[in-house]
C-alpha cells in the first residue's frame, strides 16, 4: 500500500467522520429539543425506554447523542437510573440503521446527495432549510468517503502479508474484539467502525467471523462518549455511562462466544439473503449481525434492566457532592401550576440553580486563567448555554403560571421575575465575556500581565464571588440582612472599580504600563461592575416582593440604554 493510498483511506475516514457528524449534528438541532421532551415524558417503564431510545436515536443518527441528552436528563434529576436503562438499550438498536444503509449500496448515488443538498443550501431561505441541506449533504459524504476508502484499501487485496495480518487480528475473538474497542474508542463513532469493518470484510481482507468480533468491540468502544459526558456530572449521570458500557459488555460476551461455536453466524446467514459461506452479500450480513447484536441483547437483558441499574449503583457510590444543573430545569413542575404561590417559589428556586451556574462559570473561567488550562476555558460556553436553556424554561414556566392564574398579587409579579431571570442570563453572558477577556485577551498579549495587575483581578473576583454566594442564599428565604450585604459589596466593587479604572488609565498614560495589559485589566473590572450591578437589581426586586410598576425612579445600569424598572 503506497502512501497516497495511506492517505487517501484516512481522507475517506475523515471525509465518512465528517458526513456523519454534520448529518447528525443537524439532525439532533432540528429534532433535539422535540427529542429531549419525549425522553422526559414517556420513559416511565424499560420496555417505553426501549422504544423511545430506538426511535430517538434512528433520527438524529447517533446513540451517542441521545446518551448524552439522557446524561443531562440524569444529572438534574428529570430522569431516573432506571428509566435510563432502557433508553440506553434502545439507542443501540436505533444506531445500527446507518450500517443497514450502508450495505444497501447507496454509495452509488452519493454525489446525487451532495447535488440535492448544495442545491438547497445555495437556495436556503431559513435556518431550518439550512439545517436539512446539510444533513443531505452530510449523508452524501458519508458514502463517498467510504467509497474512497474501498477503492484505497483495493491493493491490500493482492499482498498476503497484508491479508495475513488482518485474518490473524481478526480470528482471534480477543484480539478482534479489542482492536474494534480500541478504534472506536480513538475516532467516537461506532457507525464509522462498522462502516469501515464492512469495506475490509467486503474486500476479502477478514473473514465473516473476524468482522462480528470487530463490530462486538465497536458496540463496546462507542461507550466512551457517554464516560467522557459524564465528566463533572452527578454520580447518578456517570451510571448511565456505567450502565452503558455494563450492557453492551455483557452482550459481547454472550454473542463472542456463540460466534466462537459457530452458532450466531447459523443465525446470521439464515435470516439474511446469500450464502456467507461463500462471501456472498457480506456487508448485509455484517449489518444484519450489529442490529440484530443489539436486538438480542436488549430482549435478554431487559427482564434484568433493575439489575443493571443496581450493579451501577454498587460500583459507582453515592457522591456527596452537591451538583448544579447543567440547562435541564429541576424545580419547575408543572402539576402544580395551578396553586401559582407554590409555582412562584419553583421558579426562584430554578433562578438559584441559574445564579449557581453562573458562579460555576466565574470559578471556571478564573481557574482557566491561573492554570492556563484549555478544557475548563471551552467549558464556560457550555456553562451559559445551560443559564440561557434554564432561562427559555423558567419564562416559559412564568408564563404558564400567569395564564393560569387570576390573582392579582401573582400577575403583579410575573412581570418583574421575568425581569429578573433575564438579569440573571446578561449575568451569564458577561461570564463568557469575562472568560474571553481572562483566557483569550490576556493569555495572547506580548507581555505577561504584571503582578500588580493580577493582584486587582484576584481581589475583584473574591469579592464578586462572595457576592454571588450572598445572593445565592438570599434566594432561598429573602433575608433582609443578606440584601443590605449584597448592596454593600455592590457600592464598594462600584467605588474600586472606578478607583482602579483611573489608576490604570495614569499608569498607561505616563507609560508606567504595558498598555495591553492594563487595557485587558480594564475590560475585566468593567465586567466585574456591570455583574455586581446585575445583582444588586436582583435584591432590589426581591426586597419589593417582586411587585412591579412601570414607573422609573431609579438611576440607568451602565450595560442598559433604558431606565431599570421600580419595585414598589
Amino acid at each position: 500500500m503506497t502512501i497516497l493510498q495511506l492517505i487517501n483511506f484516512f481522507g475517506g475516514l475523515a471525509l465518512f467522520i465528517f458526513g456523519m457528524n454534520k448529518m447528525s449534528d443537524n439532525l439532533h438541532a432540528v429534532a433535539g429539543n422535540e427529542m429531549r421532551r419525549i425522553l422526559k415524558m414517556l420513559t416511565n417503564t424499560p420496555l417505553k425506554g426501549v422504544i423511545v431510545g430506538l426511535s430517538v436515536t434512528a433520527l438524529v443518527q447517533s446513540s451517542s447523542a441521545t446518551t448524552v441528552m439522557m446524561i443531562g436528563l440524569v444529572n438534574t434529576g428529570v430522569m431516573t437510573l432506571n428509566q435510563a436503562v432502557g433508553v440506553v438499550m434502545g439507542a443501540n438498536i436505533g444506531t445500527t440503521i446507518t450500517a443497514q444503509l450502508i450495505a444497501f449500496n447507496i454509495g452509488h448515488y452519493a454525489f446525487a446527495f451532495i447535488i440535492a443538498g448544495v442545491s438547497l443550501l445555495l437556495i436556503r431561505k431559513s435556518r431550518m432549510m439550512e439545517r436539512w441541506s446539510l444533513i443531505i449533504i452530510g449523508f452524501g459524504l458519508l458514502f463517498i468517503g467510504l467509497n474512497v476508502m474501498s477503492s484505497a484499501i483495493l491493493p491490500l487485496r493482492e499482498s498476503q502479508m497484508a491479508r495475513d495480518f488482518m485474518v490473524n487480528i481478526a480470528s482471534n475473538p480477543l484480539l478482534g474484539i479489542l482492536t474494534g474497542t480500541i478504534f472506536t474508542m480513538l475516532i467516537q463513532s461506532s457507525s464509522a467502525s462498522v462502516g469501515i469493518v464492512i469495506v475490509l470484510a467486503s474486500s476479502g481482507l477478514i473473514p465473516f467471523e473476524g468482522a462480528l468480533y470487530l463490530v462486538f468491540g465497536d458496540n463496546i468502544g462507542t461507550t466512551i462518549t457517554a464516560w467522557l459526558a459524564g465528566i463533572g456530572t452527578n454520580y447518578t449521570a456517570r451510571r448511565v455511562a456505567l450502565v452503558h458500557t455494563l450492557f453492551n459488555a455483557f452482550g459481547t460476551i454472550l454473542f463472542g462466544l456463540l460466534t466462537y461455536f459457530g452458532l450466531y453466524t447459523i443465525i446470521i446467514n439464515r435470516i439474511t439473503p446469500g450464502d456467507v459461506y461463500l462471501g456472498e452479500n457480506l456487508a448485509r450480513h455484517i449489518a444484519n449481525g450489529h442490529t440484530f447484536f443489539n436486538i438480542f441483547n436488549t430482549l435478554i437483558c431487559l427482564p434484568f434492566a433493575g439489575l443493571f441499574a443496581k450493579a451501577a449503583i454498587r460500583i459507582i457510590p453515592k457522591d456527596k457532592i452537591d451538583t448544579i444543573s447543567l440547562g435541564e430545569p429541576k424545580h419547575l413542575n408543572y402539576h402544580v401550576i395551578a396553586n401559582s404561590e407554590l409555582a412562584i417559589n419553583q421558579s426562584l428556586k430554578e433562578m438559584r440553580e441559574m445564579l449557581r451556574l453562573v458562579r460555576l462559570g466565574l470559578v471556571v473561567s478564573y481557574e482557566a486563567f491561573k492554570d492556563k488550562n484549555y478544557k475548563k476555558q471551552i467549558r464556560v460556553s457550555k456553562i451559559e448555554a445551560a443559564i440561557d436553556s434554564l432561562q427559555r424554561e423558567v419564562t416559559l414556566y412564568l408564563v404558564a403560571v400567569n395564564e393560569r392564574t387570576n390573582a392579582d398579587d401573582i400577575i403583579q409579579k410575573i412581570p418583574a421575575l421575568l425581569h429578573t431571570v433575564n438579569d440573571i442570563e446578561k449575568i451569564g453572558d458577561y461570564t463568557e465575556e469575562v472568560n474571553r477577556i481572562l483566557n483569550y485577551q490576556i493569555t495572547t498579549q506580548k507581555l505577561p500581565l504584571c503582578p500588580e495587575f493580577a493582584a486587582m483581578i484576584d481581589d475583584l473576583h473574591a469579592k464578586v464571588m462572595f457576592m454571588l454566594d450572598l445572593c445565592v442564599d438570599y434566594l432561598l428565604d429573602m433575608r433582609d440582612d443578606y440584601s443590605y450585604k449584597i448592596i454593600e459589596m455592590e457600592g464598594r466593587i462600584n467605588e474600586q472599580h472606578w478607583n482602579l479604572r483611573n489608576n490604570i488609565l495614569g499608569k498607561i498614560q505616563n507609560g508606567e504600563c504595558d498598555a495591553a495589559g492594563g487595557l485587558n485589566t480594564i475590560d475585566y473590572l468593567d465586567q466585574v461592575e456591570v455583574i455586581a450591578d446585575k445583582l444588586k437589581n436582583l435584591v432590589k426586586a426581591g426586597s419589593h416582593k417582586f411587585i412591579y410598576s412601570q414607573h422609573s425612579d431609579f438611576p440607568i445600569d451602565e450595560d442598559d440604554d433604558k431606565p431599570e424598572n421600580e419595585f414598589l
